[in-house]
């Protein structure tokens, strides 16, 4: 179910990029380094003029004021089983969706996730890092939440947790470096992902850019709050049929129903019109047949800019997700992720390629493993990374 939202007072969404989906990585955003899905491998960057600028101060922990906006067009069909009532008969039907999404995407400079083995205790690893982590933060003190554990650093998924540093620290190589360094040798992750390699992101979805009602709020200089806003549509027409003379200027009323599905709001489950807040009528300004999306989105963004008009969208109902960028603990040859390439490596590999039980790899490991790079961990392996320690290569 999805519904109709202010643009300014609400931004929601999303899908989920998860870095356990074992694909081939696609080349993505350039903060967070890699993705595991492919869904954002040719995606469009666009230049709102500012106007998601209030996404940043949402109060996300760990989400600078900075972020980049994407699009990405989707076409693709859909087949589902339907049984119509008045028959009884069931039918597979095809439907066809295709549009362009819209993703905000915020990197936390200010966060590092790392990710403990499955075989150790839990409790007892999270143990071990806090007191690892004190050598970098002696500032933190136990019993700050309900765990007994800081607060700065929790739990966010099975394993899995994140350390946040609101401090100038915040962005330091070395103490990252660090950090990992102490809890790889100590044996205790398998995966550790540095600031920034992390980051929230909201789809907007089915939009459509220049949509408008009369009325609408937006945030004040501090973004803190919401302000009334009526906005001037006689200056707003008259630059439309200045600087887009290509485009229509258009006042929608709810027995518009062809405008008014074209510009989203018409709700075909009510099969009616739908304004929000009981309004009567909104203004679009629609472009010529054939607009690409990124052009029409510029519109909206040049209206912004110009005007602070707040545009219409429509919204998933669902919360912001993460995603996940590069392991910095994938390091080729790097079998035992002590954050070393030596004969240790080799030794493990060997014992693990003679199917020895006890030789036990982590799936980041065992990626770092093919050493040859051809795809499987074999004895050759072992081979090319003892050539590497004697320097041969």
């Amino acid at each position: 179910m999805k519904k109709r939202i202010r643009f300014a007072a609400i931004l929601a969404g999303a899908m989920m990029l998860c870095s356990a989906v074992q694909t081939t990585p696609v080349s993505a955003l350039w903060w967070w380094g890699t993705a595991s899905e492919g869904e954002f491998a040719d995606m469009q960057q666009l230049d709102d003029k500012g106007m998601f600028k209030w996404i940043g101060y949402g109060g996300v922990p760990g989400t600078p004021r900075d972020y980049q906006v994407y699009t990405q067009h989707y076409s693709r069909d859909v087949e589902a089983e339907v049984t119509y009532s008045d028959t009884g008969e069931t039918k597979i039907e095809t439907t066809h969706y295709e549009g362009d999404n819209l993703y905000v995407v915020m990197p936390r400079s200010n966060i590092i996730r790392m990710v403990f083995r499955a075989d150790l205790d839990e409790t007892e690893a999270k143990q071990k890092a806090v007191t690892i982590l004190r050598k970098y933060y002696p500032e933190m003190l136990v019993g700050a939440d309900s765990t007994g554990f800081p607060a700065s650093f929790h739990k966010c998924a099975p394993c899995t947790y994140e350390l946040c540093d609101r401090s100038e620290t915040a962005g330091s190589e070395e103490v990252s470096a660090s950090i990992m360094k102490d809890m790889a040798q100590a044996g205790l992750i398998t995966e550790f992902y540095t600031w920034g390699q992390t980051a929230h992101y909201q789809q907007v979805g089915n939009t459509y850019p220049t949509a408008y009602y009369p009325t609408s709020h937006k945030w004040n200089s501090s973004y803190t709050a919401l302000e009334d806003v009526t906005y001037d549509w006689t200056s707003i027409e008259a630059w439309v049929q200045e600087h887009h003379p290509e485009c229509e200027f258009i006042c929608v009323t709810p027995d518009d129903i062809e405008t008014a599905r074209l510009i989203g709001q018409y709700d075909s489950e009510m099969n009616r019109v739908f304004f929000n807040d009981n309004i009567e009528q909104m203004y679009a300004i629609i472009p010529p047949d054939g607009t690409a999306f990124s052009d029409h989105f510029a519109i909206a963004a040049e209206l912004y800019e110009q005007f602070g008009l707040a545009a219409e969208w429509l919204c998933p109902e669902s919360i912001n997700e993460q995603m996940i960028g590069q392991n910095a603990l994938a390091i080729s040859g790097d079998v035992t992720l002590d954050c070393s390439i030596d004969v240790a490596d080799a030794v493990l590999l060997a014992r693990f390629c003679v199917e020895d039980a006890a030789a036990n790899i982590t799936q980041t490991g065992l990626g770092n493993a093919d050493y040859d790079g051809d795809g499987m961990t074999t004895i050759l392996d072992v081979t090319a990374i003892l050539r590497k320690i004697a320097r041969l290569d």
